[in-house]
This record gives structure tokens, sequence and C-alpha cells, in this order.
């Protein structure tokens, strides 16, 4: 099986972490989807990252559905509950770590303009905070998001935020107060999770510059 990813891609993180935390062998090809020479769209017609290519010669992408592919195929462990309430739950979450991150990166391409727009900066500033803030809340101090174990849940959050936190120690400085610093509870969360050899080995790495909506 082979992952086709991009450097510091959270999606492709988010599929990376979930293959390695299920035991399942994959070799990664890195790529850059806005470079001249990019394989990308000759696996996935949006020409988006990540894209993971099976044994048997299938393409999939869309890191939400390649999540929801390998859970199907591959059952052991969970990542999701066995209930509907417990995969609302989940999925609830991962809505917000989505949301918090697609308002990020709407905010970092408009800070590219000049001037940028205010109150579009206001706005999703206000997303990423009052996002974070959500999760913070609802989190606690618990290890994992959902049931007390790990889930796909707690694999968005901590690849999605790992990003932000990537990107503000690189000048990336779209929050007027980084997440970490206003939410202490929620930081020491995202560590202890980050710490796991599966996201230990999927770390952000710098990328050459491009068009973030090439990863999805």
């Amino acid at each position: 099986m082979k992952l086709i990813n991009a450097r510091p891609s959270p999606f492709g993180r988010k599929v990376a972490v979930a293959l390695l935390e299920k035991g399942v062998p994959f070799e990664t090809m890195w790529d850059e989807p806005w470079g001249p020479d990019t394989c990308v769209g000759a696996h996935n017609p949006l020409a988006q990252l990540p894209i993971l290519i099976t044994d048997e010669g299938e393409e999939l992408f869309e890191s939400s559905y390649i999540l929801e592919w390998i859970e199907r195929r591959y059952a052991d462990p969970p990542l999701l509950p066995d209930d509907d309430e417990g995969i609302l739950e989940a999925k609830q979450y991962m809505v917000v770590a989505e949301g918090v991150l697609d308002a990020w990166i709407s905010a970092s391409m408009e800070l590219r303009r000049n001037p940028p727009s205010e109150a579009w900066m206001v706005r999703q500033r206000h997303k990423v905070a009052a996002g974070t803030k959500w999760l913070a809340a609802r989190i606690g101090d618990r290890e994992f998001a959902v049931r007390g174990t790990l889930s796909q849940a707690d694999i968005a959050i901590v690849a999605n935020l790992a990003l932000l936190s990537f990107a503000y120690g690189r000048g990336g400085r779209v929050e007027e107060e980084h997440w970490r610093d206003r939410l202490p509870t929620l930081a020491r969360y995202v560590d202890r999770l980050d710490s796991r050899p599966s996201f230990q080995a999927t770390r952000p790495q710098m990328m050459g510059s491009g068009m973030t909506d090439a990863l999805r």
C-alpha cells in the first residue's frame, strides 16, 4: 500500500496515524501537488493529497473518505466507537477540529493580500479561538476525547492543532493569542497523544510554498 503525502499536511498525517495504529503496512511517497513534477493529477481528479493506493491498485483520495475506508477494511483496533451515539460524538469533534484548521488556513491566505480584510481576519480568528475553546471545554482533562480510547476524533484534533503550533513556531501568527497559551489543559491533552509512536513518526516537516487547497 502506498500513501502519497505532502509535508506538513495534517490531512495526510491523519491517514498515516490511522494506518500505523492499525498496524497496516504502507510506504510513503512525498509529493508537492503544486510542483511541475507532481503525480497527483494522475491519481485524483481533484488534484489533492493525500492519496492512498491499495495493493490492488485502487486509488483513494480525500482524507475523511480514506479514514472511513481504512476503518471498514481494517476493523482492529477500532478507531470509532461501535454505536451510533459514540460515532456521532466522534464525528462532531472532527467537524470542529477541521473547522478550526479551515479557518486558520483561510486567515493565512488572507494575510497574503495587501491589505488583508480586517473583517475577514476577525471572523476567522474568532472561529479558531471559539473552536479550540469548545474542544478544551468538552475534553477537559480526559486522556481521549471519546469513550476512553483513541479514536479518529483524537487523531483529527491532534493533527490539526499540532499543525497550527508548527506554523506558529515558524512565524505563522494567525492567532492573536496562540491556542496553547490560552488553553493549557488542551495543550497537555495534545502533547500526551502527540508522544505516541504513531504521532512521533508523522510529525510535520517543512515543505516548499504552495497552495493549501491542494491538501485535503
